[in-house]
């Protein structure tokens, strides 16, 4: 992540803003909570979701949170969510981002489905695996580890908050947000990160 200096430098020149998003502890307060307050004194790049506690079952709802707080805060063409684990060029999500900018209902992404797991005990369990039909695939959505969405879809995001559930999985909650909507799905082989082939614009650790 950029120093201060190099983000407000970023902000300024390119019109991008980043920022780390976290929500607090389970126990509020505690010495994790301590660290990251004095980290973000020193950096200022954190985002601090009120009411998100910090834990891989609360991901879906962390993501709509984030959505809400950045179209709240910053008015953008677009707004991407990167995991913490996934390398961006961030030259190359502009440049590819601005060539979408006619299409004000845009989802963007490495476009996927996969199985839906109806076991409790395994890792990718979905607690909703009945929704999903008798071959029990999810539809095709972004892939969490790079994606965005355009300011009218983050808008809608915001303004019907209290109606959009979540399942198990953030990129699935996503992705049935606009399952219904006039959107423009756009799978795009550069948002996939699974290794930094030629033309891509993000890497996964």
């Amino acid at each position: 992540m950029p120093t201060g200096a190099a983000l407000k430098q970023m902000e300024d020149e390119k019109g991008i803003v980043l920022r780390f998003v976290i929500g607090r502890s389970a126990n509020r307060g505690d010495s994790l909570d301590r660290e990251i307050d004095n980290e973000n004194r020193q950096t200022n790049d954190f985002i601090f979701l009120d009411g998100q506690v910090e834990a891989t079952e609360e991901q879906p709802k962390k993501s709509k949170l984030f959505f809400i707080h950045a179209v709240e805060t910053w008015d953008a063409e677009f707004y991407a969510k990167v995991n913490d684990d996934v390398y961006v060029n961030i030259d190359a999500l502009g440049a590819t981002l601005s060539t979408h900018l006619d299409k004000p209902r845009t989802y963007i992404g490495c476009m996927k489905s996969g199985e839906v797991f109806a076991e409790p005990t395994h890792k990718w369990y979905e607690p909703d695996w009945w929704k999903f039909g008798d071959a029990k695939s999810y539809f095709r959505h972004a892939s969490g580890e790079i994606y965005a969405i355009s300011r009218a879809l983050a808008q809608f995001i915001s303004i019907n908050r209290s109606l959009l559930r979540t399942y198990a999985h953030d990129d699935v909650s996503t992705g049935s947000w606009f399952i219904g909507l006039d959107v423009k799905h756009i799978d795009e082989s550069k948002f996939c990160c699974s290794s930094w082939s030629t033309g891509s614009l993000c890497a996964a650790v």
